[in-house]
């Protein structure tokens, strides 16, 4: 048989690629590791002998990872000449997939800073949320205090955590709508905030979403199609496995003949 139709994965080559997978994660590899690296020198061996047949390495002193890369980029080419998706093709991945497109949830609501630092704070944060709760307006002396706006429109709760903190979002997620209530410390100092509208996760409407859907959409057939090639041109090679590995059933599929 062809010796380049046949790819052997002895103890010596098991080795030294496990050598590798231990310098890069600081520990043993587990079967499933294993697995995960016998697969991706399969993938690589695969492609760079790929790509010899088709000469990309004419003229050119590239080693053998990066050939394997080139023969990688050339299958991710012959992927992408697929067809458009059609409108009814994006409306179903669109549904099928529902989670990936999800808004996370969100709040709408009103703050005044307080900086911990300030003279008779306490009496202060008192004084002003006594008038707020009187339906008075946000005084003109706490009005974006340090920058940070006093109406945030509806937003998303990670957004809030990144800006305030979690436990500042956590109070907002279980206060009273339409209320002034506080204080709620932050990384700022100290807020009286009033919740006015919560949403929770929704799926946004398909119109909204339609461009980040076909991008999602063209990526994952991308990835898709680049898989069917590798496994075609496998099909091409004899994988012998005659290292030593414990609990080999578990590495289905990557051995056609031991």
């Amino acid at each position: 048989m062809d010796s380049d139709s046949h790819i052997i994965i002895d103890q010596q080559e098991l080795d030294h690629l496990t050598s590798l997978w231990k310098l890069q994660w600081k520990k043993e590899p587990q079967t499933k590791d294993l697995k995960a690296i016998i697969d991706n020198y399969l993938r690589q061996e695969v492609f760079y002998r790929e790509a010899l047949k088709i000469k990309l390495d004419h003229n050119d002193a590239i080693i053998r990872k990066r050939l394997a890369q080139k023969m990688e980029a050339v299958a991710n080419d012959l992927s992408t000449l697929m067809s458009p998706p059609t409108e009814q093709a994006l409306m179903d991945y669109f549904q099928s997939n529902q989670s990936l497109f999800m808004l996370p949830p969100a709040v709408q609501f009103e703050q005044v800073l307080f900086l911990s630092d300030e003279p008779n704070v306490e009496t202060s944060i008192s004084q002003v949320l006594k008038t707020l709760q009187q339906g008075e307006p946000i005084p003109e002396t706490r009005s974006q205090k340090l920058a940070v706006s006093n109406n945030w429109e509806l937003t998303p709760q990670n957004i809030i955590d990144n800006s305030f903190g979690k436990s500042f979002r956590e109070a907002l997620n279980t206060a009273p709508l339409n209320t002034w209530f506080g204080p709620v410390d932050s990384g700022y100092g100290k807020h009286l905030v009033k919740v006015v509208y919560r949403q929770d996760s929704t799926l946004p409407d398909f119109e909204q979403v339609k461009e980040y859907v076909a991008r999602e959409y063209e990526y994952q057939s991308v990835l898709q199609a680049q898989d069917k090639i590798y496994k075609d041109l496998l099909e091409n090679y004899t994988v012998m496995i005659t290292a030593d590995i414990p609990d080999l059933t578990l590495i289905e599929g990557l051995a056609n003949n031991q």
